[in-house]
C-alpha cells in the first residue's frame, strides 16, 4: 500500500495524505479523520525515505510563462533567474503556451517535491485550482490577477496603466483609439481592457469591439494589425499597444499617419525618431522583491501572504 492507494480509498486528493502524514495544520479535519481512520485500520505505515524526499529542499524554481518570445515575459523570466541565481537557487523556465494543462504540470512538480517554488507570470488555472496546489508548496503570482487568498501576488496597476495610456493619446486630441492586448481571456488584459474603457467612456466615447486587436505579441503581429487598419479602419487615429514590439510593427505599417504608445519601455522603441512612447515598467524591482519575498518564505518560515501593485510612467520624447 501507499499514498496514492490511501488517497484514492478515502477519496481525497495525494496531496491532502501527504499533509495528514506530516501533521500539517491546514487540513480540513473530517478529512484528516478519514484518512488517519483508515491508516490505522489497514495498519499502513509511511515509508520514512518517502517522508525523507517530501521534507527536503531543492534549491531549485519553476518560472511559468505562457511563451519565452513574449518581450515582457523574457524580460521578467531574465530577472528572476539573475535574482534566483544570485540567492544560490537554480531556476528553470516553463512555457504553458497559455494551457492550463501545462501549467498543472509545474504545479505538479512542486506537489512531488521536485522544486521549492513556482512563480506564475500569468495564471491560466481557477483560483480553486492554484489554491488546492499551495497547499503543496510555495507558489507566488507575478503580473496576473489573483484571487487565491494564500498565494502572494505581485503585480502593475493594469487598470490604471491602460487608463493613463488612452488619456495621453486623447489629450493629443485623438479620439478614434485601438487597443491591442494578447491573450483575451488573462485577468490582467482584462483590466488593460477596462481601464481603455473608462478613458474613452470619461470623454464620452464609446467602446468598438472592432477596435480591440487581440492576440498581439510580436513585431509581425503589428504589421498586420497595421494593413488591417489601413485596409478596413481608416478612420482610427492612434493606437494603445500591450507592448512595444506590436507599436513598431503597426509603425512599419503605418509611419507617421498613426499615433502609437505602448508598454514597457523597451529599447525598441528608440530605433525609431521621434522615439515611440511607451509606459515603463519596474520589471527589475518587481523580480527582486519576489526574489526576497520566496527567501523570507522558504528559509524562515514566514506564511505572510504579500499583495504588491507597482506603479509605472509614461516615457517620451
Amino acid at each position: 500500500m501507499n499514498i496514492f492507494d490511501v488517497a484514492k480509498a478515502c477519496n481525497v486528493s495525494k496531496s491532502t495524505v501527504s499533509r495528514v502524514l506530516n501533521n500539517h495544520p491546514y487540513v480540513n479535519e473530517e478529512k484528516r479523520n478519514r484518512v488517519l481512520q483508515y491508516i490505522k485500520e489497514n495498519n499502513y505505515v509511511p515509508n520514512n525515505i518517502a517522508i525523507y524526499f517530501r521534507n527536503r529542499t531543492t534549491k531549485s524554481v519553476a518560472i511559468s510563462i505562457p511563451y519565452i518570445d513574449h518581450p515582457f515575459f523574457s524580460k521578467i523570466s531574465y530577472e528572476l533567474t539573475k535574482n534566483f541565481n544570485e540567492k544560490g537557487y537554480k531556476s528553470f523556465i516553463h512555457q504553458t503556451f497559455c494551457s492550463p494543462s501545462k501549467e498543472e504540470e509545474v504545479l505538479m512538480s512542486l506537489e512531488k517535491n521536485e522544486i521549492d517554488a513556482v512563480v506564475l507570470c500569468s495564471i491560466e488555472n481557477s483560483a480553486d485550482v492554484i489554491e488546492e496546489y499551495s497547499k503543496s508548496g510555495l507558489i507566488i503570482s507575478c503580473n496576473d490577477t489573483n484571487q487565491t487568498k494564500s498565494v502572494s501576488n505581485f503585480h502593475f496597476d493594469e487598470y490604471n496603466i491602460a487608463k493613463a495610456a488612452t488619456e495621453y493619446l486623447l489629450e493629443k486630441g485623438i479620439k478614434n483609439i485601438a487597443i491591442c492586448i494578447d491573450n483575451p481571456f488573462n485577468g490582467a488584459q482584462k483590466l488593460r481592457l477596462d481601464g481603455y474603457k473608462k478613458a474613452l467612456s470619461k470623454n464620452k466615447i464609446s467602446f468598438r469591439k472592432d477596435y480591440l486587436f487581440s492576440s498581439a505579441f510580436t513585431i509581425n503581429d503589428g504589421i498586420k494589425i497595421g494593413m488591417k487598419i489601413r485596409e478596413k479602419y481608416k478612420d482610427i487615429q492612434g493606437v494603445y499597444t500591450g507592448n512595444d514590439f506590436v507599436s513598431a510593427g503597426v509603425k512599419k505599417v503605418l509611419g507617421d499617419e498613426i499615433f502609437l504608445i505602448g508598454t514597457d519601455n523597451h529599447d525598441i522603441c528608440k530605433i525609431t525618431s521621434p522615439q515611440l512612447p511607451s509606459i515603463s515598467l519596474p520589471i527589475e524591482n518587481m523580480a527582486k522583491d519576489i526574489c526576497n519575498h520566496m527567501i523570507e518564505r522558504l528559509t524562515k518560515n514566514n506564511n505572510e501572504v504579500m499583495n504588491k501593485i507597482y506603479s509605472y510612467e509614461i516615457v517620451s520624447e
